[in-house]
């Protein structure tokens, strides 16, 4: 399942918290446990180029295969917590009756919950709705493929594209994320994730080889979010400043033609334009969207062109 190769003597937990040797038996212990559910924006997640204006029910487990020191969710990911059980079919109603367009696996890391995915995914697919992942991308390719059969899109966050960075801060291996990026790229719709932390990952050279990554191994047209950090954890550094988000974002924009700016409020950051005209084609204030008359594809779920110009852009619409 997971690079980490843990291997457990009776009654040890892996790195996860989520996987236990239960009299020689490897026991998923979060089986459809959902730690949290709600109702977001698919614009949270952040997924800005995958049905904009869109909402999309949200479940996650308890635990993660990282030990991030900088976490920004974990009280859902550090610690075991209490989660009461709901069968694979409630839990799958329950997101067809939500009149959303689909579940995203989000909020601690989704991939633990594997069996959980694929016992309510297909079931989610059948019904013509979509089903998302916000992970961390630290998988192995077997069960990747498997995810890959019924996944619509994913967001990875690339942390650093420093394998010290992952060493040190993370507990994990950067090599592991960048196949996976690599892989669901060519089966389905990626958008890229990566926090940016003062004196860890936020020089001119850490931003430029990350793009450069981007745009060589993923696409010019693939999505990028840098996000802002604040103390969390056992990280007391102090939030990310504007500065370095601008600054990460000029850079960025460079090369790729899809750059934005997350947990700050600036419309220059956070509004789709068209990369050939320029003209605007989804304006964000929060998450609230509006997007250009006319912006629409030959079909549902298949990318827009550009009203004014015809540019086929990579924005996935109704």
């Amino acid at each position: 399942m997971c690079p980490h190769h843990c291997v457990l003597g009776e009654g040890k937990r892996g790195i996860c918290l989520t996987r236990r040797n239960i009299g020689h038996e490897l026991i998923s212990l979060n089986y459809c446990r959902p730690v949290s559910m709600n109702i977001d924006p698919i614009e949270k997640k952040p997924l800005y180029h995958f049905f904009p204006g869109a909402s999309i029910f949200s479940s996650g487990p308890n635990g993660c295969t990282f030990k991030c020191r900088f976490c920004q969710n974990c009280e859902i990911s550090q610690e075991i917590l209490p989660v009461r059980e709901v069968t694979a079919k409630d839990f799958a109603d329950e997101i067809i009756n939500s009149e959303t367009i689909g579940i995203a696996y989000t909020y601690s890391e989704p991939y633990i919950w594997f069996e959980t995915i694929m016992e309510i995914g297909p079931v989610i697919k059948n019904r013509g709705l979509k089903n998302v992942m916000v992970t961390n991308g630290y998988m192995e390719p077997a069960p990747l493929a498997d995810l890959l059969t019924i996944v619509d899109a994913m967001n990875i966050d690339i942390k650093s594209i420093r394998p010290a960075f992952y060493k040190k801060l993370c507990k994990a291996e950067l090599g592991p994320v960048l196949r996976t990026c690599e892989a669901v790229k060519k089966h389905c719709h990626l958008e890229i994730t990566n926090l940016l932390i003062p004196g860890e990952n936020d020089s001119v050279e850490d931003i430029r080889d990350l793009v450069t990554y981007v745009a060589e191994n993923l696409g010019r047209d693939t999505p990028l979010h840098f996000s802002r950090y604040f103390p969390r954890y056992k990280m007391t550094s102090p939030p990310t400043s504007e500065k370095s988000l601008f600054d990460a974002l000029e850079i960025a924009r460079n090369t790729l033609r899809y750059v934005y700016v997350g947990n700050i409020q600036s419309p220059s950051a956070s509004n789709t334009h068209c990369p050939s005209c320029h003209d605007v084609l989804v304006k964000r204030s929060g998450y609230s969207i509006e997007m250009a008359p006319g912006l629409k594809a030959n079909g549902t779920g298949k990318t827009a062109q550009c009203p004014k110009c015809g540019f086929e852009t990579n924005i996935i619409v109704k």
